[in-house]
């Protein structure tokens, strides 16, 4: 991906006032109204508020950030273990966005449901290069001389 259009596409994320209300939040994760007031409380999660007692509004990132935490708890963590759980996730997701947005990959078609993705050259090599391919949904990994 051209690194300019991954700047606009990042830009655009960070800047987006997208916001939605409790009862939508409600309705996509399954949490309830209760556990949502509970977790705001607790610091878990947070919404705007611009006056009082008007309507909270979530951002996209604490819509995600619940459906994460709803997801641990489901799979029988506690609540405080979930969030932890969501904040180490979240810093993963965030080294990883970091490595692919620094990065100028190079992607080429080269069939349908078939390419290649030049990674970078290796730091203590840099006359070879990592790349990888796709092909029926498989991904691998390669070395070889850079050009």
């Amino acid at each position: 991906m051209d690194i300019l259009l991954a700047d606009r596409f990042r830009k655009m994320i960070k800047q987006s006032n997208l916001r939605i209300t409790m009862s939508q939040l409600v309705e996509m994760t399954g949490v309830s109204p209760s556990q949502i007031r509970y977790w705001e409380k607790k610091g878990y999660i947070n919404s705007e508020q611009g006056e009082k007692n008007q309507n909270h509004l979530y951002s996209i990132n604490i819509l995600y950030r619940v459906c994460t935490i709803k997801f641990f708890l489901d799979q029988g963590y506690t609540l405080a273990v979930a969030v932890k759980k969501e904040q180490e996730r979240r810093e993963a997701v965030k080294l990883f966005r970091e490595f692919i947005f620094n990065q100028k990959l190079s992607v080429e078609q080269t069939g349908s449901g078939k390419g290649e993705i030049i990674l970078g050259k290796i730091a203590e090599n840099p006359n070879t290069e990592v790349y990888a391919t796709i092909e029926d949904g498989k991904t691998e990994l390669h070395l070889r001389k850079s050009e």
